[in-house]
């Protein structure tokens, strides 16, 4: 009678092509690091979006009621080019990111910012936006329902006018006090 060793057979597992305690080995292995990978990879997903948002929306910084000279801290923190409009007794200062995002402070004679409009993928700080102003809005939004669509709010002395969706965001803010003699709200788009 032939006599065979030992650590010359195997059994072969048909699913995998291991010897059978491989398998059964690996199959454990793979069920708990299965989980770990996924939450890892979600983890890193998510880690990587964030950087990601926070380096293509710079925030913008041209308070309203600021002086000119904010505009150019602003184009340098957002990276932007600048291109300045002279309209009539105001000056635009469009701010155009690397993202194609669009930020317009309007500069009254004065060299006071009295509004600011955005356009593009990604809506700018409204607290950098609207400087002191902002605690006002705040308190003037509360208790107000929202609904769908673009929003209007008026307070004394200011209005913002907001709305968008899936990375098409605009906006404009204004005050009303230093509005310049013959400028229209349509006119700060």
């Amino acid at each position: 009678m032939p006599t065979y060793e030992r650590s010359r057979i195997q059994v072969v597992s048909v699913s995998h092509g291991l010897p059978a305690s491989a398998s059964a080995r690996s199959s454990q292995s793979t069920s708990t690091a299965l989980p770990r990978t996924r939450r890892l990879c979600r983890w890193l997903c998510g880690l990587s979006a964030l950087a990601a948002l926070m380096q293509f929306s710079p925030p913008a910084r041209g308070a309203l009621g600021d002086d000119v000279a904010a505009v150019a801290k602003d184009r340098a923190r957002m990276q932007a080019s600048l291109h300045i409009q002279q309209r009539g007794n105001y000056e635009v200062h469009e701010l155009a990111t690397p993202t194609g995002t669009k930020v317009r402070e309007f500069v009254g004679q004065d060299s006071k910012v009295f509004a600011v409009s955005w356009s593009g993928g990604w809506r700018p700080n409204l607290r950098d936006i609207m400087g002191v102003h902002y605690d006002r809005f705040i308190e003037g939004t509360r208790g107000k329902r929202r609904s769908r669509g673009p929003v209007r709010i008026e307070l004394p002395g200011m209005v913002v006018v907001m709305g968008g969706y899936l990375r098409t965001f605009f906006g404009q803010v204004y005050l009303t006090d230093l509005l310049p003699s013959g400028v229209q709200p349509q006119d700060l788009r």
